[in-house]
């Protein structure tokens, strides 16, 4: 038998060689090789990487390429093991890119909640001790994106129509709205759309009450009423005082003293 015989199955045996031979690993390959054909991904990285970017390198993540070895990507809890948000299941429900991680937080129709508190455990140990509606909703239901915090009047109508958004929490805590402890100096109208009655009494009045600001009395959580002799002691005999127990009964109302 002739070697011509023979040429075509050599040339189909080289010929699957080429095709099936096993390529470099990839510890021999360098960033530079990666970039030739995934330039999009070595982009993204750049701008919005972060420590993707600045702490692993490519073949951190990739550690084979195809055919060689099907483990072309490990799983994230290869490296991120040491906090509860790395313990959450699929990863990608929230991280889409991996190239971006933070910057491609999924959409906020999508709800996410443990995801958030995972991280986030003092925002639920708030809502957990002063329930309300904000803490059944799901976190991205307010914050669409990550570290985005919205302002109150973007889903909340003013109690007047001159009100900024930077006054409500000065009374309302995003994750605890019910528990009403306004601090520093508020506004006397800020106080009036729910106290009509004695803001209307404090314009009205001719005594020292009228100039103070609420919060000089009414302290710490609302609704505080503070006593007369907080501020005043017993100005009185002990006779007046003795039989009058209650200041009001001569004095009428705080707010519109007689």
């Amino acid at each position: 038998m002739s070697i011509r015989t023979h040429i075509p199955g050599l040339l189909a045996f080289w010929l699957l060689m080429v095709l099936f031979a096993p390529p470099a690993l990839s510890s021999e390959l360098t960033l530079e090789d990666c970039s030739k054909c995934h330039l999009i991904q070595q982009k993204t990285l750049l701008a919005s990487g972060g420590k993707h970017a600045s702490a692993v390198t490519c073949v951190d993540c990739h550690p084979h390429h195809l055919p060689t070895d099907k483990t072309t990507r490990l799983d994230c809890a290869s490296c991120h093991t040491d906090r509860p948000h790395y313990q959450l299941d699929n990863c990608q429900h929230c991280h889409l890119d991996p190239h971006q991680p933070l910057m491609s937080l999924r959409d906020p129709l999508k709800p996410a909640k443990k995801e958030c508190l995972s991280c986030h455990a003092e925002v639920g140990q708030q809502m957990a001790a002063e329930p309300s509606r904000h803490a059944k909703l799901f976190c991205n239901r307010c914050h669409e994106k990550h570290r985005q915090i919205p302002a109150c009047l973007d889903c909340h109508q003013p109690h007047q129509q001159s009100q900024s958004a930077d006054v409500c929490q000065q009374c309302h805590p995003a994750h605890q709205p019910l528990l009403v402890a306004p601090s520093g100096r508020l506004p006397a109208n800020a106080c009036r759309p729910c106290h009509v009655e004695e803001a209307n009494d404090l314009a009205s009045t001719t005594t020292l009450h009228g100039g103070i600001n609420c919060l000089y009395c009414h302290k710490g959580r609302h609704p505080s009423t503070p006593q007369c002799q907080d501020c005043h002691g017993l100005p009185h005999t002990q006779a007046i005082h003795g039989k009058y127990r209650d200041c009001l009964e001569c004095h009428g109302d705080a707010h519109n003293l007689q």
